[in-house]
Formats: C-alpha cells, sequence, structure tokens
C-alpha cells in the first residue's frame, strides 16, 4: 500500500488579503530537515495558451489537479520529499481589459462563451433538456452561489449584480460565466506521511490526499463539442479518485460527510459533474440537490471569482482550510475542468483522526 499523503501547509492570498507565510515556514522546516522539495507551477494567464509549456509548469483549468497528481507520483516514487505547488495570477491589476481579453480569445473567433453555449446545446440534446428547463437550472445554480458566498461575506448585497443579468451569449448571463476581476496569490505543500515527524508541532492539521483522478478527451474546441458534451472522461475522472480512495464520493456527500467545490466556469459544467458524478439522474434530482446542497464551498467562479487557471486551486486551499475545524465534514471533492472540458480532474481530500 501507497504511504499516504498529505497536505501540510496551505495559503492564498486575494486582493491583497491573507498572506502566505504558513507555507513558508513548513517549508523552510522541511528544509533544514533535510527535505528534497520539488516546486511545480501552475501558468499565468500571460503565459499564453499555445506556448510551449516548460517543465514543472501546469495549464488550464485542470493544471492544479494535474499537478496534484503530478506531485502525488513524484512523492509515491520517492524522487521527492515534499512537493510545493504555487499559483499566481495578478487578473485585476496586472492586466488591462483589453490584454486579457486578448489572451482569453483562446479558440480564435469564437469566444469561450459562445464555445460554451454550443457545448452546452450538445449536453442538453444529449440528456432531453428543453432550453426553459436548462435555465431554470442556470437560475437554481446561481442563488446555491449565492447561499453559499452570502454565507461567507454576510456584507454581499446580490442587487449589486443588476449588470451582470444582461445576456452575454444566447444561452448565459454575464453572471453564469466566470468573472477573472481578481488578483491571486496560491502555495500548497505536499508530502509523505513519514515527514510528518519533522513538522512536530504542526501550525496546522496535515490533511490527506485521499484520492485523485484525471480524464482525458482527445481533442478540446468548438469543433469537437458534440463529444465533449458527453463526459466520458469525467465520470472517469471521479471513478479513479473513488477507487484511490476507496469510498463512493455520492454517498459521502448524500450523508453529509463531504464538501464539494464543482466547476463553475459555465452552468453546463456544473450539471455536468452532478450527472456524471452519479450524483443525479434526472432533472428532477439535480433541481433538489440545488435547492437543498450547497455544490461549491466558495459561492462559485463569478462570485469567488476565477483567476484563469487557478480556480480549482483556490477551492483546494479554501478546503484545505474549511476541513482544519474539527467540526467540520471529514471530506471534500474538488472538480476541475480544463479549456473547453477536454481535461477533467477530481481530487478527495480527508482529515484523518488524531
Amino acid at each position: 500500500m501507497s504511504t499516504p499523503l498529505y497536505i501540510v501547509a496551505a495559503a492564498r492570498k486575494i486582493d491583497q488579503e491573507g498572506h502566505l507565510d504558513s507555507v513558508q515556514q513548513t517549508q523552510q522546516a522541511l528544509q533544514e530537515a533535510g527535505a528534497r522539495i520539488e516546486t511545480l507551477v501552475i501558468d499565468p494567464l500571460k503565459a499564453g495558451w499555445q506556448t510551449q509549456i516548460r517543465p514543472g509548469h501546469f495549464r488550464s483549468g485542470c493544471a492544479p489537479l494535474d499537478a496534484l497528481a503530478k506531485a502525488q507520483r513524484r512523492l509515491q516514487a520517492d524522487l521527492a520529499d515534499a512537493v510545493l505547488i504555487q499559483g499566481e495570477d495578478l487578473l485585476r491589476t496586472g492586466y488591462t481589459r483589453a490584454q486579457r481579453h486578448q489572451l482569453m480569445a483562446i479558440y480564435g473567433d469564437v469566444s469561450i462563451p459562445e464555445a460554451y453555449t454550443l457545448l452546452a446545446k450538445h449536453f442538453c440534446r444529449l440528456h432531453d433538456l428543453a432550453q426553459c428547463e436548462f435555465f431554470a437550472l442556470r437560475n437554481l445554480l446561481l442563488e446555491n452561489y449565492r447561499r453559499t458566498y452570502q454565507a461567507l461575506h454576510p456584507d454581499f448585497d446580490p442587487n449589486t449584480q443588476a449588470a451582470w443579468l444582461k445576456p452575454v451569449t444566447e444561452w448565459f448571463r454575464g453572471v453564469d460565466c466566470a468573472n477573472p476581476s481578481i488578483d491571486f496569490s496560491g502555495q500548497l505543500l505536499l508530502t509523505r506521511a513519514d515527514w510528518l515527524g519533522a513538522l512536530t508541532p504542526l501550525s496546522q492539521r496535515p490533511i490527506r490526499l485521499a484520492g485523485i483522478g484525471i480524464g482525458l478527451a482527445p481533442d478540446d474546441g468548438p469543433d469537437h463539442v458534440a463529444e465533449l458534451a458527453e463526459y466520458w472522461h469525467l465520470q472517469k475522472a471521479v471513478h479513479y479518485a473513488n477507487l484511490q480512495a476507496e469510498v463512493d464520493f455520492c454517498e459521502l456527500f448524500q450523508q453529509g460527510q463531504a464538501y464539494l467545490e464543482a466547476y463553475t466556469c459555465y452552468p453546463v459544467v456544473p450539471l455536468a459533474f452532478l450527472m456524471h458524478a452519479g450524483l443525479a439522474d434526472s432533472v428532477h434530482a439535480l433541481a433538489d440537490i440545488l435547492q437543498n446542497q450547497a455544490i461549491t464551498i466558495t459561492g462559485g467562479m463569478n462570485l469567488a471569482r476565477a483567476p484563469w487557471n487557478n480556480p480549482a486551486f483556490s477551492a483546494l486551499i479554501a478546503a484545505y482550510q474549511k476541513l482544519q475545524d474539527e467540526n467540520a465534514r471529514p471530506w471534500a471533492g474538488i472538480h476541475a475542468n480544463g479549456g473547453l472540458g477536454y481535461r477533467q480532474g477530481f481530487a478527495l481530500l480527508h482529515r484523518d483522526k488524531l
């Protein structure tokens, strides 16, 4: 059996709030104990989409879980004793609006919202969802995000979103899309169980990486939406994570034992997750989940913002912090979606009993 792996520090800085001191201090303690520490990097928007990806770097919305899976392989093969994953993107202050739009035009003449509209239409045809049913679910998704975000930010005024309710495409409003207006920095440190002794006393509770699965489709982009809409590779990612963790995430979530951070860049993505992860098998079941159970920890990628390749990284850190509470649920599942959905990832975290 593989040696258990633990996140021993994770922190984020959002719009100048927060700091990364806990990660840097834990990294220093491991270095002083003689640990071999490898660094993996999540690329920022300015790295481009078509440029060559450097070794140890990861790109797309699935990049954080791709990096986590690489870290898992390196640690279990004893090629490193700890892995630092880091990502930074100053999307609010580091780019002009024009620069952001230019760099985000990854599909040429077809914008990302237009490409996701095509994907949503194929998804609805596959599942016999009428446009009006999809729109009703779109509205329930937004209310689900709002409830979570409002609980985290009691001063939040939903009426400030009036402009975001205007249509961006035939099927999506601004509020349905990921909002990149955020400065984000994050770091996460993963190590094997045999190195926990070097960190005694621990400043934060270690959280076990119980399982991670990655599913890949052959192609990405608007020309491949028919295959991408089937989301077989998403189902594969969840299956692999469950196998590693030796659990059924659906059962854990339905029993109130697990948190979920679905990837919420466009309504079709979290709906696909709920259906292909096995949580819902009908429109009625989707509506029931959205009305009664939070599907994000953060409040989603519009309200909590979406730092390009880093939203799932921000969610990983938020899940790690939430699981520090002894009274919290012991499990968390984090979903990641890359490009138009060609890369799918799912990670399971667990708070072990001390």
